[in-house]
């Protein structure tokens, strides 16, 4: 996992591309709650904050695969865009420099990308993809 200052540095960098805040939340989530205090509600304690360990990120990157996949193949633009945020931002936690930087290049409604995240977690792509790559829901 990164360090807490070099999560905060990437929420600065973030935030000027993450027009939904997708990114930042998962980021700082990873923040322990001196760090992360500066961004959560009104009232949240210390004792309510629990910070994302590894394996919580990784759990969750996991969990979201049958949501990124369904987005995806239904050419949904922005949440199949969104979905990308989420990975990027995880495997930037994760310290996957590789990988993450690999989203930015963003296609097919992020099909490649998914299939490359699917083999870094040791799922088998196949489970969702229907081998169709298109970049607008006209191509279908």
């Amino acid at each position: 996992m990164r360090t807490q200052e070099e999560i905060l540095e990437r929420i600065e960098v973030v935030a000027q591309q993450d027009w939904i805040g997708t990114q930042r939340n998962n980021l700082i989530g990873s923040l322990n709650f001196e760090n992360a205090k500066q961004y959560l509600k009104e009232g949240v304690t210390e004792d309510d904050w629990k910070p994302d360990s590894d394996e919580d990120v990784r759990k969750a990157a996991i969990d979201y695969m049958d949501f990124a996949w369904d987005k995806a193949i239904n050419c949904r633009g922005l949440s199949a865009g969104r979905s990308m945020d989420h990975y990027t931002a995880w495997l930037w936690l994760l310290n996957d420099n590789d990988l993450w930087s690999d989203l930015q290049d963003y296609a097919h409604y992020g099909k490649p990308q998914l299939v490359e995240i699917c083999d870094y977690f040791g799922l088998d792509s196949s489970t969702w993809d229907d081998g169709v790559r298109v970049n607008s829901e006209d191509e279908l």
